[in-house]
């Protein structure tokens, strides 16, 4: 786990991933598109949540990269696809206020939260 969380280009991967992901369920959700960015703080409030260990001496920034690089490498070891994925955080996002940005920072918590323990 420690080589992921110091592969800056798996996490920017994962960035891309995880944003499409989001995108793509919240759109579900909410019956238009969307283009959404995922911050760090929701990712490393999923990460506290999951049952996942934190990398050591990690700040949000670095947890939240953490996040993004491993569900990066996950998508490239075919840990997941990309329509299941999907599937799982709309089923999580459903009836959660995501026009209200603290509630959707916490819906997002707990969604990525449970794709965690749900695949790693």
């Amino acid at each position: 786990m420690e080589e992921i969380s110091e592969d800056s280009n798996l996490s920017a991967f994962g960035d891309a991933i995880v944003n499409f992901l989001y995108s793509v369920a919240k759109s579900e959700v909410q019956g238009r598109y969307t283009g959404k960015k995922v911050s760090n703080i929701a990712l490393s409030d999923a990460l506290a949540k999951s049952k996942l260990k934190s990398p050591r001496r990690s700040d949000k920034k670095m947890r939240g990269d953490f996040v993004e690089a491993l569900i990066g490498k996950g998508y490239i070891e075919k840990v997941f696809n990309i329509d299941e994925a999907i599937n799982v955080l709309s089923e999580k996002l459903r009836g959660k206020d995501l026009n209200d940005p603290d509630e959707e920072r916490k819906a997002i918590a707990e969604a990525f939260s449970y794709f965690i323990d749900l695949y790693f």
